[in-house]
């Protein structure tokens, strides 16, 4: 009997290690996961005195001509957010990459109302395929003619042609998903040429366009072969970006051991705000926050950056979940004290990272527009 229940217990054991092991095959967790577990080795960060708490909201945005999609982002957005302020007096900033290939002029009109009441601003999103580097950059100029008639991504120094940051439709940046989801192999150094300053695009969960590492920003050299982001250096204090590096924001992806609403596994958390309508739940926002993304070498500035598809998911995101997402913001993070809460867009992200690097100290707030302007100002 003792040796027919040991055998049953070793055989339930091998087939559940199995199962996790296909599960990880399956779902592309082998990707990141190593990193993961290397994180958790480090342990939490150590910081003395306040943490300054970025939040940005990048949003990839594809209202595809839908009216109801548009007038719950210029009409029910403004009305929200309007009830919420960080610790600068800001309003939640939202940064809406614009789907390119899904343009229509009169969206791009109305949005500027948004841009000019302190409520975001527009960057760019682009979903494309079997593309050569020629058609690429034709395609992307022309677009830019239109987007900058209606004032956005405009350039602000001699030299540029356009500035902007960037999301890749479907994840698949630099021809990570191959040829049917991009088909530009040196599509980072296409980017930085026409005046790309980072991109936003990850995590991508389940995806083989996500990186190894997770959590962390930092910066990429095109190699001219597909996924060349996929190792780097991390941004630090006090090592200035080369000429040829591009940088990679990344948001929260963790597993989330005190959210269990799937029932037999822990939540897989990735910063998604979509339809469930779940991104009130305070143990999915202090997820976002433990993973403490920031320079090396200022801890003491974090980012937290989530994403959704907000104009498909409007009814979602424009709605009572991110009323109370925000108020859980203030609430939790903001004591000035223990934390100070910063909403931010892509750009200001950015430009508070490049201020780390050059070594500034103090409150980020006045680094918002350290490098690239306001898009209203250039």
């Amino acid at each position: 009997m003792f040796e027919y229940l040991f055998g049953l217990v070793l055989l339930c054991f091998v087939l559940i290690v199995v199962v996790f092991l296909l599960y990880i095959r399956v779902k592309r967790l082998s990707v990141w996961i190593p990193h993961y577990v290397r994180r958790l080795i480090q342990g939490p960060l150590e910081i003395d005195g306040t943490v300054d708490l970025m939040v940005l909201f990048v949003d990839h945005f594809e209202l595809n001509g839908n009216d109801e999609r548009l007038e719950a982002w210029t009409n029910q957005y403004p009305e929200m957010a309007s009830k919420h302020k960080d610790s600068d007096g800001e309003l939640p900033k939202h940064t809406f990459f614009y789907a390119m290939d899904l343009m229509h002029e009169h969206e791009l009109k109305d949005l500027m109302a948004l841009v000019e009441g302190g409520f975001g601003e527009v960057e760019l999103h682009w979903h494309h395929a079997y593309d050569t580097a020629e058609s690429f950059v034709e395609k992307l100029r022309q677009a830019m003619k239109i987007f900058h008639k209606y004032g956005y991504m405009k350039p602000y120094k001699k030299g540029q042609s356009a500035c902007f940051s960037f999301i890749h439709g479907n994840w698949s940046l630099d021809n990570s998903g191959g040829n049917e989801c991009c088909g530009v192999d040196n599509e980072i150094e296409l980017l930085k040429q026409e005046g790309c300053y980072g991109d936003f695009t990850f995590p991508a969960l389940f995806n083989v366009a996500q990186p190894s590492s997770t959590n962390n920003i930092y910066y990429c050299i095109d190699d001219g072969k597909p996924k060349s982001y996929d190792t780097g250096r991390n941004s630090m204090v006090g090592c200035l970006p080369k000429r040829d590096e591009f940088m990679i924001f990344q948001g929260p992806l963790t597993i989330n051991w005190t959210d269990w609403r799937h029932k037999w596994h822990p939540t897989i958390e990735d910063g998604d705000i979509n339809h469930t309508a779940t991104h009130d739940d305070p143990k999915r926002i202090d997820a976002w926050v433990r993973q403490s993304i920031h320079v090396e070498g200022r801890p003491e500035w974090q980012f937290v950056k989530v994403f959704c598809h907000g104009a498909q998911d409007h009814k979602s995101v424009v709605g009572p979940a991110t009323d109370k997402m925000f108020s859980y913001f203030e609430s939790r993070y903001n004591d000035g004290e223990k934390h100070r809460l910063h909403y931010v867009t892509a750009r200001e992200a950015y430009n508070i990272v490049r201020a780390a690097e050059d070594g500034q100290t103090g409150n980020p707030h006045e680094y918002r527009d350290y490098e690239i302007p306001h898009p209203l100002k250039r």
